[in-house]
């Protein structure tokens, strides 16, 4: 994967997916002049709260909180180019797939990726699966403007507990350089880490940036799959 000076779009389903993801490939791709979009299809607050409710005070005060974080990440990444959705988590069922390609597909054609970044659909959390699922639609290859490199990322915890699809990535980024970086973005999502061994914690990060370094003769890595290339 040529990291160096690409335009790189990440699509991800809510706030920390960009960091979990791919953070410390994002780090390094800015490094090397590479230039990063990232848009949010969804909130990823509701699906903590009764269906229905969320109007309450306490509702507003964490989407607000998780936003904040978002921005305190990106910043650590470098990353100022932005977009925030309000799909309801774990919801995107509820809305139609078509409306969620228009979106992704008004942001190729403004922006032109060389390089795209998203879900793969070996995941529990729905909405992970609908976003791969309107990027496979968005980037079809009579399209102008797609990308010409097409990459998926697994999401700790959403990808840890399906019962038989697993996630297997070809490409391994190295991220040794970058992952005191990565590690900073994550801390500014406040309240999302949990103790180990819940999956989503400091040490079950390491522990797959390493597990994925042994599949790539490297110290820490990021996997990826390459779900499409197209070379001219």
């Amino acid at each position: 994967m040529e990291l160096k000076d690409k335009k790189i779009l990440v699509v991800a389903a809510h706030p920390d997916d960009e960091v979990l993801g791919c953070g410390g490939t994002l780090a390094k791709a800015i490094a090397e002049g590479s230039e990063v979009h990232v848009i949010f299809l969804g909130e990823g607050i509701s699906a903590r709260f009764p269906i229905g409710e969320y109007g309450s005070k306490e509702f507003h005060e964490q989407t607000k909180v998780r936003q904040e974080g978002a921005k305190k990440a990106l910043a650590v990444l470098k990353i100022t180019n932005f977009e925030f959705g309000t799909r309801l988590c774990t919801q995107f069922d509820k809305y139609p797939l078509l409306s969620i390609v228009k979106e992704i597909e008004m942001k190729l054609e403004s922006f032109s990726p060389d390089i795209l970044f998203t879900h793969n659909p070996a995941e529990v959390n729905i909405d992970h699966r609908l976003t791969y699922e309107a990027v496979e639609v968005a980037c079809r290859p009579t399209r102008k403007n797609i990308p010409k490199e097409i990459y998926t990322f697994e999401i700790l915890c959403s990808g840890s507990w399906t019962f038989e699809s697993t996630f297997k990535p070809n490409v391994f980024v190295n991220i040794a350089k970058f992952w005191d970086i990565k590690l900073k973005a994550w801390q500014c999502y406040e309240g999302e880490a949990r103790p180990f061994p819940f999956p989503r914690c400091e040490e079950g990060m390491k522990t797959v940036a390493q597990y994925r370094g042994l599949s790539s003769n490297l110290e820490l890595a990021e996997g990826f799959k390459l779900v499409r290339k197209i070379c001219l």
